[in-house]
C-alpha cells in the first residue's frame, strides 16, 4: 500500500523546475505545480491504484497531488457507485483544464452513472462542467453521435471560455464520425465562439479529409460574413 508519505516523498524527488516553469504557461490553477511528466505521474497512479483510492485521506495540496489521485481512482478496481464517490469528493479541487482531462480519460466503466455526469453540466461551476462534457464525449459519443452532442447542446448553457473550448472539442471529434450531420448541426449553435472554434479545430485535425477542410472553411468564412466562393 502506498502510504501519503509517499506520495509525498515521489513529489520530492521527480519535481522538476524548468518544466513546472514550462507548465506554468499552460496551466491556470491555485495550487503549486512541481512540473512531474505525466509518465512517472502514470506509474505511481498505477501503484496507488492497486489498493483502494481514498480521496478523502490523500494529500491533495499541489496540481500533481491531485492529479495523481484522479488518476488513481480512474485505474482503480473499485466499485463505480466507489468512484464515484470518490470523483464528488475530488471535484472541488479541479481547478485547471490539464487536471479535468487526464483524470477524466481514465474513468472508465462509469456508463450506468450517466445522469450524475448530465446533472454536472447544470453547474455554476466551470470545471464540473468540463468533467461532464469530457466524460460524456470520451464515453458516450461513439455510442450515438447525434444523441450526445444534442444532448450537450441543451444542457450546456455556461459561457465560460474552458466550458466552451470543451464543447467545440466534442463538437469536433463528432465531425470526424459523421461529418454531415455536424455541418447541419454547427449551423443550429447559438454561440459564435463555440461555432468558430469547432469549426477551426476541425481545420486543424489530420482525421478530416482534405475535401472535407475545402467546406468546412466555406461554412467558417460564411459565418464570419466573408463566403468564399
Amino acid at each position: 500500500m502506498i502510504t501519503n508519505e509517499q506520495i509525498k516523498e515521489f513529489i520530492r524527488e521527480n519535481a522538476d523546475e524548468a518544466k513546472a516553469h514550462f507548465d506554468e504557461g499552460l496551466i491556470t490553477t491555485s495550487y503549486e505545480i512541481k512540473g512531474i511528466s505525466t509518465k512517472k505521474m502514470a506509474e505511481m497512479a498505477k501503484e496507488i491504484a492497486k489498493d483502494k483510492v481514498d480521496i478523502e485521506n490523500m494529500p491533495l495540496t499541489c496540481h500533481e497531488e491531485i492529479l495523481l489521485a484522479g488518476m488513481a481512482l480512474g485505474l482503480s478496481k473499485m466499485s463505480g457507485e466507489e468512484k464515484i464517490e470518490g470523483l464528488k469528493k475530488l471535484l472541488p479541487y479541479i481547478d485547471n483544464w490539464a487536471t479535468c482531462d487526464m483524470i477524466v480519460v481514465r474513468l472508465k466503466g462509469l456508463e450506468a452513472y450517466h445522469d450524475f455526469f448530465v446533472e454536472l453540466l447544470h453547474s455554476n461551476r466551470p470545471f464540473y462542467i468540463r468533467v461532464g462534457i469530457v466524460w460524456i464525449m470520451k464515453f458516450e459519443l461513439k455510442n450515438d453521435i447525434r444523441a450526445t452532442v444534442n444532448l450537450l447542446n441543451d444542457n450546456v448553457k455556461n459561457s465560460n471560455y474552458y466550458v466552451e473550448m470543451a464543447l467545440a472539442w466534442c463538437y469536433a471529434e463528432a465531425m470526424i464520425k459523421d461529418f454531415d450531420y455536424m455541418i447541419d448541426f454547427i449551423l443550429k449553435i447559438e454561440r459564435y465562439v463555440i461555432r468558430n472554434r469547432t469549426l477551426q479545430k476541425a481545420c486543424e485535425s489530420f482525421r478530416i479529409s482534405a475535401e472535407q477542410k475545402v467546406q468546412v472553411k466555406k461554412l467558417r468564412s460564411k459565418l464570419l460574413g466573408m463566403e468564399i466562393k
